[in-house]
């Protein structure tokens, strides 16, 4: 491991021989982020006697991910029995749900429906209940959703549908029949 030390500037090489507590890297592109976390792994594991499967490793792409468990192999090169879990955010969360989701009162045969997939449903839920015609845009009615789900006090909803209504008849003040009459609904 010394030698792979070597390979370091001052900077990467202290971030990776830090262990006491959390450590925060902040550093742009290309300067060896991912070279710094790979190494850490490895330290942890042979110098520090952590055991992989109590290293977790998460990032935003399957790319960064598989470039991780590469290069983390590499720099182990065999001599330990089994490599830290190394996925994204997302794929790690799913493989918590799934492994846990029963105990939530759930089965794990469940889908994650990305955003082009929730409007699709909502699409074909209008489609099937016959309100396609109500249903003027999808993505309104998940944005409703989730604001009732997320509901941040008892009349935030109804407040925004009124303020929404409020809205709307101002905008159709300015287009109102030369004869409708003060006061009427058009």
């Amino acid at each position: 491991m010394t030698s792979l030390l070597e390979q370091l500037n001052d900077q990467q090489r202290a971030a990776v021989e830090h262990t006491d507590g959390p450590l925060l890297i902040l550093a742009g592109a290309g300067s060896g982020k991912t070279r710094v976390i790979t190494y850490r792994i490895a330290y942890l594991i042979e110098v520090c006697g952590v055991p992989p499967e109590n290293i977790l490793a998460v990032t935003f792409t399957n790319k960064a991910a598989d470039q991780m468990k590469d290069r983390v192999a590499v720099l182990l090169e065999g001599r330990v029995f089994g490599l830290p879990h190394i996925s994204t955010f997302h794929s790690f969360c799913v493989s918590v749900l799934r492994r846990h989701i029963d105990r939530l009162g759930y089965t794990r045969d469940f889908t994650i429906y990305d955003a082009d997939d929730q409007q699709r449903a909502v699409k074909i839920a209008g489609q099937e209940l016959g309100l396609s015609d109500l249903i003027t845009s999808p993505r309104t009615v998940l944005a409703d959703y989730h604001e009732l789900m997320n509901l941040d006090g008892a009349g935030a909803y109804q407040r925004r549908q009124e303020s929404r209504r409020l809205a709307w008849q101002d905008g159709r003040r300015g287009l109102r029949p030369l004869d409708a009459q003060p006061g009427s609904v058009v």
